[in-house]
């Protein structure tokens, strides 16, 4: 099956990614022969010059910047209607999508990613550009650990020309920075805020500030402190969550001027940390100390003479044996002791052994975090020196958002101290806006569709159309889904499926489907035609099957009427009867579109026509059922 290929250079292979503007397919470059990532913006914003000013911006602004931490612009391009971005592919996942998978990352992981991020977008600094929509969606991290910046889409120059008094620029409500929250001209400062809440979701899991509404997003990052690190992730070194608090400081003044600046700050952290942690010689010390000053190294003394060494060897001489001497009487009265008893007395019951214990480690009790907010749940484990971990995310109508379903252990569970407790929270499936796939190879979106999250299902369907092309899609394009929806996809399955009918006719016979091979005729040609047919019970009469062309004012122009190819009274209950048709259309007749027609009266009486209890899956009229229309062409 042949995919789709734009401008005769870029094949699009499968849809890897969707937001509310674009959406994004692996591709392949068949000039170059390299993988790429090729955008698209929506075919319902292409006639909408504000959006295609925003999507071409995107590409200039990117198309000039090259940095080993910015996704390449290869190529940006128009095809008919499509407007595309060509990037370099980048094979790996996004930032968010880590998070969520892995939880809280390491400090190192978190300190690695937060580097090349502020290098990636100080490069952009530097060429007179603010990203302006800095989130972990728009971080892009492969399997060894490289990231990489995406999406300039909403980008704006340093210059005063970069933005006019209408244009107010907003980021994503989550990560945007208190001036772009109050709709004031942003500076590299308030990417530098963005990075900041990013590195703070990297260590806790979640951003600083949440809220349902946007308003109340923009109202948190411009008044409200948020909570300490410490409370999400104890571990985060003091001195990081004070580079982490200058990041996220509501004047701009407060913080890192540049991207850049915040790059070579947390780099001479990591140096440090580096420093302190990495081996050290061991210094000898004759005697345990806490603290041990370095002392002022004095003069060696010079060496003793021969005749004050013979003489100190006198002094120490009488000393010892004077010592020896006191020692006497302490021996005898020892002995004389030992001597009086002729056997030492036994240990008496009550003698204790000498015995040294291990102290058992305290057991915490589990508190009961089932309904608690997961923010007050994390604060009662810490309490009691447990540690939280988010298990798992799961969307529970009857529970209130962000509080815990399940937790293990259980309540009550006597556990030793930093044991991890396991939660379920409840929480909104991610939020995806669905894109435009009428059109496209089925195999080409649906990994994609399913890689979101999406449920999908494809209903296969007679057509002569591209075997899997999308014909219909539901919910339609632009519509808000969540991961977990149930999508489907209508599907040509090409003209070797029949036409799905499920017609039943007089509670006697049920006509299932009809194949046709081809759509499209010409004058004088022929159309042909096979039912598939089953008698829901015995049969005594004969039926006489018609097959009418209606034109577009429904008048009839051709018809055929003849009994089945096998007769009706010879049908057995149940058994598939195949009955093979064909109607000539005129020689004369203009051209345009047909309704192919069938139905079933008694042999010789064409007034009485078969009713119809149920249509199916198609329509009918008068006993006459809709088969398919047919296109009559030159």
């Amino acid at each position: 099956m042949e995919s789709i290929l734009l401008n005769n250079r870029y094949r699009l292979l499968e849809l890897i990614g969707s937001g509310g503007m674009a959406v994004v397919y692996r591709g392949l470059d068949t000039l170059l022969q390299r993988q790429v990532a090729i955008k698209i913006l929506r075919q319902e914003f292409a006639s909408d010059p504000a959006f295609l000013t925003r999507f071409q911006r995107e590409a200039r602004a990117a198309a000039n910047l090259e940095h080993p931490h910015i996704v390449t612009v290869h190529d940006v391009g128009q095809d008919e209607e499509r407007h595309y971005i060509v990037m370099e592919y980048i094979d790996g996942q996004d930032l968010k999508t880590l998070i969520r998978q892995q939880g809280r990352l390491t400090v190192n992981q978190a300190l690695d990613i937060a580097i090349q991020i502020s290098a990636g977008v100080g490069h952009a600094h530097k060429a007179g550009i603010i990203h302006c929509d800095i989130k972990p969606q728009n971080v892009l991290v492969t399997s060894d650990g490289r990231a990489k910046v995406t999406d300039f889409g909403i980008a704006r120059a340093l210059s005063s020309s970069g933005i006019t008094e209408s244009e107010t620029v907003w980021g994503s409500p989550l990560y945007f920075s208190p001036e772009q929250a109050a709709g004031d001209p942003p500076s590299p400062a308030s990417d530098v805020y963005s990075i900041g809440v990013v590195i703070y979701e990297m260590l806790a899991s979640i951003p600083p500030f949440q809220a349902e509404k946007p308003a109340a997003l923009a109202l948190m990052h411009i008044r409200e402190e948020p909570s300490p690190l410490a409370v999400h992730c104890p571990h985060v070194p003091a001195q990081l969550e004070w580079i982490v608090r200058k990041t996220l400081a509501k004047e701009p003044s407060a913080r890192y001027r540049t991207a850049t600046q915040l790059a070579h700050v947390l780099e001479e952290y990591r140096k440090q940390s580096e420093q302190l942690t990495g081996w050290q010689p061991a210094v000898p010390h004759p005697f345990p100390s806490a603290v041990t000053p370095s002392p002022t190294p004095e003069p060696e003394p010079p060496p003793p003479s021969s005749l004050d060494l013979a003489r100190l060897t006198w002094i120490l001489g009488g000393v010892a044996l004077v010592l020896v001497v006191g020692l006497i009487p302490l021996w005898v009265w020892v002995y004389r002791a030992y001597s009086a008893s002729p056997t030492l007395a036994p240990p008496t019951a009550t003698t204790q052994p000498l015995v040294t214990l291990t102290p058992e480690t305290p057991l915490v009790s589990v508190p009961n975090l089932i309904g608690h907010p997961v923010e007050e749940a994390q604060t009662d484990v810490e309490r009691v020196g447990l540690r939280l971990v988010l298990q798992e995310e799961r969307e529970d109508p009857t529970a209130e958002r962000d509080t815990v379903l399940e937790q293990s252990p259980a309540p009550g569970e006597r556990v030793p101290p930093d044991t991890a407790i396991s939660v379920i929270v409840n929480r909104p499936a991610r939020e995806l806006t669905m894109p435009r796939i009428e059109g496209y190879p089925v195999d080409m979106v649906r990994k994609g569709l399913e890689s979101d999250g999406l449920q999908v299902t494809i209903h296969e369907v007679w057509s002569t159309e591209e075997a899997g092309k999308v014909l219909a899609q539901a919910p339609e394009p632009g519509t808000l889904v969540y991961a977990g929806d149930a999508v489907t996809l209508t599907v040509s399955g090409g003209v070797d499926i029949p036409i799905p009918l499920q017609v039943n006719l007089a509670n006697l016979i049920v006509l299932k489907d009809a194949e046709l091979r081809q759509n499209s005729f010409r004058p004088g040609g022929v159309t042909a035609v096979t039912l598939h047919w089953h008698a829901a019970r015995s049969i005594n009469t004969h039926y006489v099957v018609f097959l009418h062309l209606i034109d577009a004012n429904g008048n009839l122009v051709a018809q055929q009427d003849v009994e089945p190819i096998t007769p009706t009274t010879d049908w057995i209950p149940g058994v598939e009867i195949t009955d093979p048709h064909q109607i000539t259309i005129p020689a004369d007749q203009p051209t345009g579109w047909y309704q192919l027609r069938v139905g079933m009266y008694p042999q010789g009486q064409p007034e009485y026509r078969l009713p119809i209890v149920d249509v199916g899956a198609t329509t009918q009229d008068s006993g006459s059922i809709l088969i398919t229309e047919i296109e009559v062409t030159r």
